[in-house]
């Protein structure tokens, strides 16, 4: 079994196979990626990564209960991990709303299908939401509230350009408590 080439000859399927994974997917060994993989290893091995991804996880949870608290349907009924993915159906939202009016809103999240959804994948009826960024700024679990509590005033108003950019400015006096770097 296979295909044949343009000359008419026969390539067998496990040929076929073998292209689609080397030098396809696979490739070669490359010493930046093998360095790139052993520096990453050797921090998920720290007590400092094991710290950072314990609060990843406590903050995804904050996140998840906080936007089932104010009437939004979490997909799962919660989290165990760093994703949250939220179905806005109950709000009368897409995810392509959310995700528009939260980019105005300086928030960044992705419109994502959800479970039996009716929309097209390019407007979706939930928004997906993660917890490592906001991690690694520092931010804890009560920050987290304050993050949804701002998500919901902007999906209040999603079509309201002057509502969203009051928001914004919540949100980055926020943010700026929790820089990217120090100077």
């Amino acid at each position: 079994m296979g295909i044949k080439t343009q000359k008419g000859e026969l390539r067998k399927i496990s040929s076929l196979l073998d292209s689609g994974v080397f030098p396809g997917t696979q490739g070669g060994p490359l010493e930046h990626v093998i360095a790139a993989k052993a520096i990453a290893f050797g921090e998920a091995l720290s007590d400092d990564y094991l710290h950072y991804i314990v609060q990843v996880a406590k903050n995804s949870k904050a996140m998840a209960e906080a936007f089932m608290e104010r009437g939004y349907k979490v997909i799962s009924g919660g989290t165990d991990n760093h994703l949250n993915l939220i179905d806005l159906r109950s709000k009368k939202l897409t995810g392509k709303q959310a995700e528009e009016a939260l980019i105005q809103a300086d928030i960044t999240i992705n419109k994502n299908m959800v479970p039996f959804d009716t929309q097209s994948p390019m407007v979706t009826s939930g928004m997906r939401l993660g917890t490592p960024a906001m991690t690694t700024r520092g931010i804890k679990e009560k920050d987290v509230v304050k993050i949804v509590d701002l998500i919901d005033e902007a999906l209040q108003k999603p079509d309201n350009g002057k509502h969203l950019k009051a928001v914004r400015k919540k949100v980055n006096k926020l943010v700026s408590k929790f820089p990217l770097y120090e100077d």
